[in-house]
């Protein structure tokens, strides 16, 4: 994987390597789809499990963050973010692919109770979005819907 790196690691510190999915998801308003959580405001997406295809994890995140199945539009591209927790002790490198998606079906409640979906204005979104590689998934995909006009 090739792409833009985010934070700065801890000098002589080892990190656990985390491989993500993440969905960047417009709707004909201009608005993107996040999740609310305790942490803050992210894309929908999380951790690929062992045995999982980036996309099989995507759609499993998604499912347990909104409730809705999503369909898949094109792989964006892949960004990567060090992420100290120094309180818990915690380090680790998302290594995270991004892939523009539209939600298909609302399947059920979430099923992780402290993700709640919501719809931001894109700019709000981007201002409110705690991982600077989610960022940079909105203005990928900004830069290459004005490229395309």
């Amino acid at each position: 994987m090739v792409g833009p790196v985010f934070g700065t690691p801890r000098m002589g510190q080892s990190y656990v390597v985390q491989d993500c999915s993440y969905a960047v998801i417009r709707n004909g308003e201009g608005k993107v789809a996040v999740a609310r959580t305790p942490k803050g405001i992210v894309l929908l997406g999380g951790g690929v499990e062992p045995g999982e295809s980036e996309q099989d994890a995507l759609y499993r995140e998604a499912y347990e963050e909104s409730g809705y199945r999503i369909r898949i539009i094109s792989r964006l591209g892949f960004a990567s973010q060090y992420v100290n927790n120094f309180a818990k002790g915690r380090y680790r490198l998302k290594r995270g692919t991004f892939f523009e998606c539209e939600l298909t079906e609302k399947l059920g409640p979430p099923l992780e109770d402290d993700h709640e979906l919501i719809w931001m204005p894109y700019q709000k979104a981007h201002e409110s979005l705690i991982r600077p590689f989610h960022r940079w998934a909105l203005e990928f995909v900004s830069s290459a819907s004005r490229s395309t006009s």
